[in-house]
């Protein structure tokens, strides 16, 4: 399953660094070792989501 997300985030990120460049916007590479798909912080594997309380 980790696979499966991982492969999804990084094929979305790369159409965002493709419709970026061809709208003329620049993507360094310093900035996009910062979205790693890998760090996955976002993405519960257990299904558990607990939002705060306010």
């Amino acid at each position: 399953l980790a696979a499966i997300i991982i492969f999804w985030n990084t094929n979305q990120l790369g159409k965002a660094v493709q419709q970026r460049r061809k709208a003329g916007l620049d993507c360094p590479p310093e900035l996009l070792s910062h979205i790693s798909p890998l760090g996955w912080a976002h993405i519960l594997l257990t299904g558990k989501y607990r939002w705060p309380k306010s």
